[in-house]
């Protein structure tokens, strides 16, 4: 196979059963160290529970994240701009957001709306809307064709905050390491670093990274230091508190009074 990323010729790299069900070959690139499944066959399956079971961390996830979020929309995006969480599941950050005064919005094929209802992308804005940053959390590692999902998102916003764990340089095999998520069989793409800078350089966007799990794509300059700094929740949390921001939570209640069902 190709890589997905750089298109060198992979190396076929380790074989683990997904699903419980399902043989699957995993490959790594020599070059940009990206670690993709076999075309994955399986994924109708997988998602026909989209939040799968053992998830058991979305919630606190998304708070941490949201704070997170928070510090750096207030420190180098303009706050009064729109945001557009892509792949935003059951809509938890988008609320979270809302409720701490950010017009987020939501965008997710496969996962019901639960919690930001009236506030999906495609239902209340025209087709590709300029969006001041899109964030894309537990995203990337379901991407099939990474480069193309990038190029789609770069349609709504020139950044991209996201969240996906970076493979460890010692690239452990498939039982090693939970975030093959092997129950699920959803997490079918796993970076490096070095694969995400491709990635940024094919679209002339500056990465940004913690090193581990938070990463941007964007074409600001931001002083990488910062931004390690307020991928840290507790700095995050000591720079929320000098961000205000007046709740959407009452307009948007009166929103969805008002709104014909």
């Amino acid at each position: 196979m190709r890589c997905k990323i750089c298109q060198q010729k992979t190396d076929p790299f380790a074989r683990a059963q997904i699903l419980t069900t399902y043989e699957i070959q995993y490959y790594a690139c020599p070059t940009c160290g990206f670690i993709q499944t076999e075309e994955p066959y399986w994924l109708d399956e997988a998602y026909a529970t989209p939040i799968g079971r053992v998830d058991v961390g979305l919630l606190s996830r998304n708070i941490v994240l949201s704070r997170i979020l928070k510090a750096l929309i207030g420190s180098f995006f303009r706050q009064d701009g729109r945001f557009l969480d892509y792949g935003g599941g059951y809509g938890v950050l988008v609320r979270l957001m809302r409720d701490q005064g950010y017009d987020f919005y939501r965008s997710d094929a496969f996962c019901a709306n639960l919690f930001a209802q009236g506030f999906d992308a495609d239902k209340v804005h025209a087709a590709q809307p300029a969006y001041e940053l899109l964030t894309a959390f537990e995203v990337f590692e379901h991407l099939v064709d990474p480069r193309d999902a990038v190029a789609h998102m770069l349609d709504y916003s020139s950044s991209i905050f996201f969240s996906t764990l970076l493979v460890p340089r010692s690239r452990p095999n498939p039982d090693a390491w939970w975030y093959y998520s092997l129950a699920g069989g959803q997490h079918v793409s796993l970076y490096t670093r070095r694969s995400l800078a491709i990635i940024a350089r094919s679209h002339k966007l500056r990465l940004y990274s913690n090193g581990t799990s938070l990463h941007l794509l964007t074409k600001k300059h931001i002083p990488a230091g910062f931004f390690q700094l307020i991928s840290h929740y507790r700095v995050a949390t000591l720079l929320n508190m000098f961000i205000r921001r007046p709740s959407l939570t009452l307009s948007d209640m009166q929103q969805v009074l008002n709104k014909p069902k």
